[in-house]
């Protein structure tokens, strides 16, 4: 007892005030790297290599995905569940494997797109695409890695180590192009893709030193050896879940990436990411509701759980009103002092932050789906709304372009809550809507 004791200070459980507070530090040191590097491109670099910067992104997200092999979820559930089980051996071989084959498989991908790049044919882009591909190479294993990383520093309870990994991408970028604006350097494409390489690269380096140290003490033999196949076999089901829920999540920047200019694709995603900071209010709110929705459901306390989500959706939804009505009143203004080809932009943000505005007032439907086990439905109701999600946004861009895109992908965000709220109201008897704030009980039988 006394060597397990030992070994576990480690990876003991954090108190739930730090964790929540830590993750929510997390998401928002991310977001504002995210949009703060996304409001000084359009200062930096011309719309068409804005836009190239930003399917460039998605080729690395997406890509690095696939070299993950779905591992963010099924590491949490190896590693937690030896650790649980006091076999830290067969923990720790975990980790290390797991990170041995995310490096591999992101090589494997890197190697495929540094070939890529000597293959693209002549054309109008040909010269501002030239080397942007071998870039992207180079960020695949390492963004890969380390956004398996932040799920094994989360699974041995190392919640302040992976709160800020993923953040330091955007925040070199930010920092590099506020030196090159102050100083009037005049930057390029390719060095602020090197920027954001160096900051996956950086992310990396940093959750390999977090892990290492955190597991340092687990110098037992595994009880229950595990090897690299096992892992494989295991992780493939949950490789198509998150290819699929990537491309689901995406759909429309893929689409504006097939069908559109550089130009609007720059346009799209700027707007993209000033309405996602529409959301944040309800995903702080979320990450640290989670253990608690948990606690008062064990407790069987219905009433406790129905007074938490209606504090917590009222809260999230003044303060996204807020920042809504802010960008609707003084975004024209601002959008103008800032950069005024991106007029388009404010307009595409406010079509977009109407969807996230809605998805608000579901308030945390879907993060109580599946933290209280009912997380099957949840997939099932994702991806039906994911298909009717690429169907209507096909239509809408060939029909109206980016703006009946943006309808689209709003009027599903708002769709896809709905499901989720619905289904809560059944399976919970709770009402984690706007509306559980005008009534004391919640019916049963009504959507």
């Amino acid at each position: 007892m006394t060597e397990l004791s030992g070994v576990l200070r480690r990876a003991k459980l954090p108190s739930m005030l730090r964790a929540s507070g830590a993750a929510a530090a997390g998401r928002i040191a991310i977001l504002a790297a995210g949009l703060g590097s996304s409001l000084l491109l359009p200062l930096a670099l011309p719309q068409d290599k804005v836009g190239i910067y930003f399917i460039a992104q998605i080729l690395t997200a997406g890509f690095a995905i696939l070299a993950m092999m779905g591992l963010t979820f099924t590491a949490p559930a190896l590693v937690s569940a030896a650790a649980a089980r006091g076999d830290f051996g067969r923990a720790r071989d975990a980790i290390m494997r797991i990170q041995g084959i995310v490096g591999g498989f992101g090589l494997i991908v890197a190697c495929a797109f540094w070939l890529a790049d000597r293959w693209i044919p002549s054309g109008a882009n040909v010269t501002a695409w030239s080397g942007v591909l071998a870039i992207v190479a180079l960020q695949i294993p390492c963004a890969a890695l380390g956004a398996v990383q932040v799920e094994l520093l989360r699974a041995i309870h190392s919640i302040r180590s992976s709160a800020f990994l993923m953040a330091f991408p955007s925040t070199a970028v930010a920092l590099f192009l506020t030196f090159a604006l102050t100083t009037r350097l005049q930057p390029d494409l390719h060095q602020v893709l090197l920027c954001s390489f160096a900051g996956y690269a950086i992310a990396a380096g940093v959750g390999a030193f977090s892990i290492s140290s955190s597991c340092r003490r687990w110098s037992q033999v595994a009880k229950e050896p595990i090897g690299a196949g096992a892992i494989i076999r295991r992780t493939l089901p949950n490789l198509a879940t998150t290819l699929v829920l990537f491309g689901l999540s995406q759909v429309d920047m893929i689409l504006l990436t097939l069908l559109s200019s550089l130009q609007e694709i720059a346009q799209y995603g700027i707007a993209l990411r000033i309405s996602t900071v529409l959301i944040m209010p309800l995903s702080i709110a979320n990450s640290a509701f989670a253990p608690s929705a948990v606690h008062l459901w064990t407790l069987d306390d219905r009433t406790g759980l129905q007074k938490a989500l209606r504090l917590l959706v009222s809260v999230a939804t003044l303060l996204t009103f807020l920042m809504y009505a802010g960008l609707a009143v003084l975004g024209y203004t601002l959008v103008h002092l800032w950069n005024p080809h991106y007029e388009n932009s404010l307009w595409l943000a406010l079509i977009l932050g109407a969807g996230q505005l809605g998805h608000v007032l579901g308030g945390s439907s879907g993060i109580l789906l599946m933290v209280l086990g009912d997380e099957k439905v949840a997939f099932r109701i994702t991806l039906v709304t994911g298909v009717a999600t690429v169907a209507l946004c096909c239509i809408g861009i060939l029909i109206g372009g980016p703006y009946l895109l943006a309808a689209a992908a709003a009027a599903c965000n708002v769709l896809q809550v709905f499901f989720f709220a619905r289904r809560v109201r059944e399976r919970f008897k709770v009402d984690a809507t706007f509306k559980s704030l005008f009534r004391k009980k919640v019916p049963t039988s009504e959507v």
